[in-house]
This record gives C-alpha cells, structure tokens and sequence, in this order.
C-alpha cells in the first residue's frame, strides 16, 4: 500500500511541475505603458509657439507613437494646458486658460502612449511662450 501511496504523491507532484511550467511560459509581461523592451526611434523634435491668441494642435492624430515629449523650458516661465486627443464623450474640446491638463513652466514631460494616446494633441498658454516637443515610435 505505501508503495501505492508513493506513486501517486511522485505522479502528482510531476503534474504540478508540469502545470507551473506551462504557466510560467504562458504568462505575458502586464506591464504598463507602450515602451516595453523595444526602443523607441524619435520621429520629430521641433520648436513651437503657442500663446492666448489660438489652440495649437502640437501633435498630429497618428495610428501609433510610443512616447510624445513636451518642454517648457524657453524661460519665460509659462505653463501650458494640453488636450490629449479628441474626447469620444464629453463636452470639452479644446484647451483655455483653464480648461485642459495642466504642464507646469520649466518643466519637461514624457507622456507614454500606453497611457496618453497617440491622438491629435492641442494646447494653449495664457502667453506667449515656444515648446520644444519630440514623439518616438
């Protein structure tokens, strides 16, 4: 009877081992954000102006990007509100003096597309101020 016993403890702990590989093989990374292990190509860096007299679309609706980068860093000291794309549901659609996320001045931001979109980015300054933004796909 023990030898019984021995056996079928011996075949259900191999069983186990074999059902914890096949997990351990089939679980994929959950990480979040889109950069993962795969590095990013930068597609644009350019300087541009924005201030209160119009909405600047910063960045172009793209079907993929990883990362968008935004630097108000030309020192006058102005932040900016940022629209991240065109909302599906909601009633604002464009960024004022308060409306809209806020960049602090002097600042530099990575926003993730994991986490941000690779939509139509608009923004607007309460004054005349120049970004520097770079997107990486």
């Amino acid at each position: 009877m023990t030898i019984l016993v021995s056996k079928i403890l011996t075949a259900m702990a191999a069983v186990a081992l074999l059902m914890g590989g096949v997990v351990a093989l089939t679980v994929q990374d959950l990480s979040l954000g889109s950069a993962g292990e795969v590095p990013a190509l930068q597609g644009i860096a350019t300087t541009t102006a924005v201030g209160p007299q119009e909405v600047i679309t910063v960045f172009a609706n793209k079907a993929n990007c990883s990362s968008r980068v935004i630097s108000t860093t030309d020192g006058t000291g102005q932040a900016i509100q940022v629209l991240f794309g065109a909302p599906t549901n909601g009633d604002i659609t464009t960024p004022t003096e308060v409306v809209g996320h806020l960049q602090a001045a002097s600042t530099t931001a990575m926003y993730d597309a994991g986490l941000y979109g690779c939509g139509a980015w608009k923004v607007h300054a309460s004054a005349s101020t120049t970004l520097l933004i770079s997107e990486f796909r």
